[in-house]
């Protein structure tokens, strides 16, 4: 059971969609989503997928389900780049690659994208130092 973590683009300006704690392997979601060229139809069927395995969808109650500040230390995490028009995945916040490469058996070295890691929004605060720094 791997977790995951969705995005659009990367970087402070990334837009979370939502995470699951079961069924982020590669092979576990539909190719729909790992095909998807259109940013829309990228969410709508990731907000199915997260609904159906009872993960968080980001909104004004469910916020970051992860003890760690950002997706690097996810097991999976998915990043649709509208400028390519394509989704890929970096696990353990490695280096972003084709996932239907993976799906088609190649290895991480013809997977890769030379893009390099993604870079993830800070999702939680910084821990305050001492109780007095939370009730002043």
């Amino acid at each position: 059971m791997k977790k995951a973590d969705f995005y659009v683009g990367m970087g402070s300006e990334a837009e979370w969609i939502g995470s699951v704690s079961k069924c982020g392997e590669i092979w576990a979601l539909s190719t729909q989503i790992l095909i998807q060229v259109n940013k829309t139809m990228y969410e709508e069927l990731v907000v199915e997928y997260i609904n159906y395995c009872e993960g968080l969808v980001a909104n004004h109650v469910c916020q970051w389900p992860w003890p760690w500040a950002d997706s690097r230390m996810t097991d999976y995490s998915y990043v649709f780049m509208p400028e390519y028009e394509k989704v890929f995945v970096s696990i353990e916040g490695g280096d972003l690659m084709d996932p239907i490469k993976i799906v088609q058996g190649k290895d991480m070295i013809e997977a890769s994208t030379y893009l390099g890691p993604p870079t993830f929004p800070l999702m939680i605060n910084e821990i305050p130092y001492n109780d007095k720094e939370l009730y002043g």
